[in-house]
């Protein structure tokens, strides 16, 4: 008798189960965004995020040492730290820096650093097309001493 009722008793179980509540449940549909108006003209208020004063003569906002020139400036070596190689610099006021490639000058940018030498590309002073360049090496110079 056990051999039969274990049969209907998984059948049962079955039927009971397919009619109980938790199958797929259908997902409502996304609401619609409202639709915006275009001919509605809105008023959008100025808001300046820059003060100045207009009577001002306009000035150039970049660093002192982006204000050097590549005739005055002198290489004198190269470093490396942290693995980046970094030009040692003398300027015309006799400020010694430590450059990466990238740096800009007024009329110039690194562009490679060497064991022996820096290049640079180097465009017209007076002009903002900078893609127009001459490409300048400079190789290291000894520190001469005073005389």
């Amino acid at each position: 008798m056990t051999r039969r009722t274990l049969p209907l008793t998984l059948l049962f179980c079955s039927v009971l189960l397919a009619q109980a509540p938790g199958g797929p449940v259908p997902v409502p549909a996304p609401a619609a965004a409202p639709v915006e108006d275009v001919g509605i003209i809105k008023a959008t208020p100025y808001k300046p995020t820059m003060l100045r004063d207009p009577f001002s003569a306009p000035r150039d906002d970049r660093p002192v040492d982006a204000q050097d020139i590549l005739d005055d400036v002198a290489v004198k070596g190269m470093i490396r730290k942290d693995g980046k190689s970094f030009a040692i610099i003398s300027d015309s006021r006799g400020n010694v820096r430590w450059l990466p490639v990238g740096h800009r000058f007024r009329d110039a940018e690194i562009t490679a650093i060497t064991d022996k030498s820096i290049s640079f590309h180097q465009w017209e002073l007076n002009t903002t097309n900078r893609s127009v360049f001459r490409t300048v090496t400079k190789t290291f110079k000894r520190e001469e001493g005073k005389r």
